[in-house]
């Protein structure tokens, strides 16, 4: 028996906290119950799930990629969790045909269901044990509200391995509707044995002596196991005991462990302080220990922290606040970075994790948008994972985002002898800049806690902290911005296009605007358009931006010279003129295996300078393929001379291999014609970039001088601006007639 340990008359309480209740969508009524499994995934009844989504009972078809709401009653039903659907086991007729339930049947299989939580559930939360279900056992189920007196005890009066029979009391509360897919809890094994499935109800009529009262059935561990294994999902683990460490270790935690033991000893090595420590570190975890003032074994200790998430932090929290010497400090950073290599490893402890969440929800509720911007300035040569990639991180989104920061560093420098600074601290810095108030103050006196817990240099993170408030001094001087796709149906004249409007709002989020009917129109008509919804943007002191998405055969298109002037108008108003009119091809980069992690990086580079100038020296498209692989492998911005075929065959490779800013002649018809961009400073600061090309067009367009004949036509796709969600789900340009 272990020194730490779950307390057994915990047990059954646990049991209870572990339990989950399932909302039906949009009325918040329960439709059943579910179970917590390790790695924030939930077990339930697949026709819960139907009840949840207003389906059939026994519908067996998968309801695709859904979300339900969650609670768990024992924490308080305020505070709900989005669950998705990852494992779908249809219920299924029993016996060899398998096919879908009959109405009105007593019994049948499958049905089973897993969801992974959006975030980690509450702290608290222990780890249910499993069992196998046998004829005997004394079990209890609670409906999925969760209240306290919902309690059902009934007694398993048979079990064949697949499905139990639970026989109840004729006083206390009955197994009923909202109790399916609960756990079965054994009074006398302190486990989980199965899931609530159904009732055995009488036939209509009166009652008799011979008709069955209060018999319920429910899915055994054993069958279950079965079934999740055969869907290649991880099921529940079998009679792991009291001994919280009885599982065994991967090999990689194995390795782990045993790394651990040497500064564990140096740094623990007293019993008595090693006691304190791991009786602070239980009674973070909900964990029982012995009361005689004894202390875990190193190897038991060792154990707890690499198969329990933030069991190390945690510990290292507790360790650090004690350190005197620069050897003890040592020895902890050794030990941090060895449990890095933990498949449970995560850099925040408990309290860390907690707190910083409590501090970013009301950020996030303000503006959902300040997080992933924060982390694309922040940290713009990382390969941001994918819960930072969305335009808006809501409150729910906000544990993921943290979970997949913990494992990156941000490559800045630091004093020597010093640890690295974790992207996360740099992240939440940005964060802090772009608050004001007090929770700038809140989210700094974070960062300098986890920071001094690290033993990260002060010269490092106030380095982090001025470059974020350099980066939020900038965020004041936003450019209002539209976006235009253009499409054409096959059966539209060629001189009329399609389009759809949107405006950007100041959080980078994009909203529809209004055009009227879907209808074909002349370019004059979409640059009247565009000027409209820019009209009822709020003015700001750069120049207003219109991104154009094309399809690739649409490139060559004037969209800057299209007029919105209207019949009463004195002045000529040519988009280019008045705006930064570029042009976004998101086409050729998703047909390309790396192209969108490549479009990402060479952005984030985009400051180094780094240009390439295609021209009458390059014999073929493979010597440009090899100046953007190796030498030029940070390139954000290629131009291009040549004629027109030529031309766009060097467009479609550049925008395949990422490239973000591309500018070209579009009226040029061959290596000649190079000098007609010079003016446009194409070599210059490329932030400055889309000024100059739209000064140029003020001065060329109807300009009778030869060296003003040019006609610049500029890609620039702002990684950093994601595109609305439709445009990315869908590739409106295949819809496209291209003549």
């Amino acid at each position: 028996m272990g020194w730490f340990r779950i307390p057994a008359a915990e047990a059954a309480d646990g049991a209870r906290r572990a339990l989950v209740g399932l909302l039906a969508d949009g009325t918040r009524k329960t439709s059943g119950a579910g179970v917590c499994l390790p790695g924030r995934r939930l077990l339930t009844c697949a026709h819960v799930v139907n009840d949840a989504l207003g389906l059939d009972f026994f519908e067996h078809r998968h309801p695709g990629q859904v979300t339900l709401e969650a609670v768990f009653p024992a924490f308080g039903p305020d505070h709900s969790y989005e669950a998705r659907l990852t494992t779908w086991i249809p219920p299924r007729a029993t016996g060899g045909a398998g096919g879908p339930v009959a109405p009105g049947a007593h019994e049948w299989a499958g049905d089973l269901a897993v969801l992974e939580l959006a975030e980690e559930p509450p702290l608290a939360l222990p780890p249910v044990r499993w069992q196998e279900m046998t004829a005997g056992q004394e079990v209890r189920s609670w409906y999925g509200g969760g209240q306290e007196f919902s309690y059902a005890d009934v007694r398993v009066g048979a079990c064949d391995g697949r499905i139990g029979y639970l026989d109840g009391q004729l006083s206390g509360a009955a197994i009923g509707p909202g109790y399916s897919g609960g756990p079965l809890w054994s009074v006398q094994d302190n486990a989980v044995v199965g899931l609530v499935a159904g009732q055995v109800t009488p036939p209509p009529g009166a009652l008799t002596a011979r008709h069955v009262v209060r018999r319920s059935w429910g899915f055994t561990r054993q069958t279950i196991a079965v079934e999740l294994e055969r869907a290649g999902a991880a099921g529940p683990a079998e009679e792991p005991g009291a001994d919280i460490l009885a599982d065994p270790l991967t090999d990689d935690g194995d390795t782990v462990r045993d790394l651990l033991l040497v500064p564990l000893l140096t740094l623990l090595g007293d019993p008595q302080a090693r006691a304190s420590h791991s009786r602070a570190l239980a009674a973070q975890f909900g964990l029982g220990h012995p009361a005689d003032g004894s202390a875990p074994s190193v190897e038991e200790l060792a154990a707890l922290l690499v198969s329990r998430e933030r069991a190390l932090p945690t510990l290292a929290e507790s360790v650090a606040a004690g350190i005197s010497s620069p050897q003890q400090r040592k020895e902890l950073e050794r030990l941090l970075s060895y449990g890095r290599l933990a498949p449970s490893s995560r850099l925040l402890s408990l309290s860390e994790h907690r707190h910083l969440l409590g501090k970013l929800r009301p950020v996030a509720a303000r503006d959902p948008a300040l997080l992933p911007r924060a982390a694309r300035a922040a940290v713009p040569y990382v390969d941001l994972p994918e819960p930072l990639r969305a335009a808006r991180i809501p409150d729910t989104g906000l544990d993921a985002a943290v979970r997949a920061l913990e494992g990156f560093g941000d490559s800045e420098p630091v004093p020597d002898g010093t640890p690295g600074v974790p992207a996360l601290l740099r992240v939440v810095e940005y964060v802090a800049a772009g608050c004001g108030g007090r929770e700038t103050d809140a989210l700094q006196g974070w960062g300098m806690w986890v920071a001094g817990r690290l033993g990260i240099h002060e010269a490092a993170l106030a380095e982090r902290r001025r470059d974020a408030a350099v980066w939020a001094g900038g965020q004041e001087r936003r450019r209002a911005r539209v976006l235009v796709a253009l499409t054409r149906h096959r059966e539209d004249p060629v001189d009329r296009w399609r389009c759809v409007l949107w405006r950007t709002r100041p959080d980078g989020t994009t909203a529809r605007a209004s055009t009227g009917d879907d209808r074909p129109r002349t370019g004059e008509e979409i640059a009247r358009l565009v000027r409209e919804v820019a009209s009822g943007e709020q003015p700001g002191q750069a120049v207003p931006m219109v991104e154009v998405v094309v399809g690739r055969e649409q490139l060559h298109l004037p969209v800057d010279e299209w007029d919105g002037a209207g019949p009463a108008e004195i002045v000529p108003a040519a988009l280019g003129e008045d705006f930064h009119v570029v042009l976004r091809c998101p086409e050729p980069r998703r047909r390309s295996r790396a192209g969108t992690s490549e479009w990402r990086r060479r952005w984030a580079s985009r400051m180094c300078g780094q240009h390439l100038t295609v021209d009458d020296r390059f014999g073929t498209e493979r010597e440009v393929i090899r100046l953007l692989k190796t030498s030029h492998r940070d390139c954000a911005r290629v131009v291009v001379h040549g004629p027109p075929r030529l031309r766009a065959r060097m467009l479609d490779l550049c925008l395949a291999m990422g490239v973000p800013v591309v500018l070209w002649d579009r009226r040029a018809e061959g290596f000649g014609d190079r000098r007609r961009l010079d003016a446009t400073g194409p070599e210059d600061a490329l932030e400055e970039l889309p000024e100059r090309v739209r000064c140029f067009r003020v001065e060329a367009f109807g300009a009778p001088d030869e060296a003003l004949s040019g006609r610049p036509a500029l890609v620039w796709e702002d990684a950093e601006v994601p595109l609305p969600e439709e445009l990315r789900l869908t590739d409106p340009w295949e819809r496209t007639e291209t003549g």
